[in-house]
């Protein structure tokens, strides 16, 4: 299996979590509960990345690997950087093989 890792930054809010990928355009993800939030983007990147494969669209390449000044005027355990694994499409899979 060929897997990709990305960094990902989830918000906490005063009733809400929510997810994205610095190197992911146009994917995020908002939940009620952090566990929630963690599942609901790992899909939400799976599915994007199999659209984009299916569309015959270049894949985002993790670049990311930190995010300078980020801690700067945001409230203590507002933000929290983590990393996602996600499955890479099988049609891209099989491009590589």
């Amino acid at each position: 299996m060929n897997m990709q890792t990305f960094l990902t930054v989830i918000e906490a809010g005063p009733e809400s979590f929510g997810a994205f990928a610095p190197d992911i355009q146009g994917c995020i993800a908002f939940s009620v509960s952090r566990e929630e939030l963690t599942t609901l983007f790992k899909l939400a990147v799976e599915s994007h990345l199999r659209e984009l494969a299916e569309a015959g669209e270049p894949l985002p390449v993790p670049e990311t690997t930190e995010i300078p000044g980020l801690s700067i005027g945001v409230p203590s355990g507002s933000i929290t950087l983590v990393w996602t694994t996600v499955m890479l499409p099988i049609a891209v899979q099989v491009a590589h093989a």
